[in-house]
C-alpha cells in the first residue's frame, strides 16, 4: 500500500514534524490523522458526560440519612446553638 504526496510543502512539514518527535514519516501522519479524526468526533452532550458520574452514585448503597435543612446545616457548621 502506497501513498505519494505530490506537495513538496506537505512533505517537508511531515519530514520535519517527524525528525522533531523522533519517528517516521508514516508514524507522525498516521498521529496527525489520528489527531484530526478525534477531534471531528461529535462533541459528547453534557448527558453523555454525566453518565459515569450518575451509575456511580446509583451504585452507592442508602445511607437512610434524612437529607433535611437540619442535615445541611450541620454539614456547614451551622447547626442550631440550644
Amino acid at each position: 500500500m502506497g501513498l505519494s504526496i505530490k506537495n513538496e510543502a506537505v512533505e517537508t512539514l511531515a519530514r520535519d514534524l517527524a525528525r522533531r518527535h523522533g519517528t517516521g514519516v508514516t508514524e507522525i501522519i498516521r498521529l496527525a490523522l489520528v489527531e484530526k479524526a478525534e477531534r471531528d468526533l461529535p462533541e459528547k452532550t453534557l448527558w453523555e458526560k454525566l453518565a459515569p458520574i450518575h451509575a456511580e452514585l446509583a451504585a452507592m448503597p442508602n445511607s437512610g440519612l434524612q437529607a433535611d435543612r437540619a442535615f445541611y446545616d450541620e454539614l456547614n457548621g451551622e447547626a442550631e446553638r440550644q
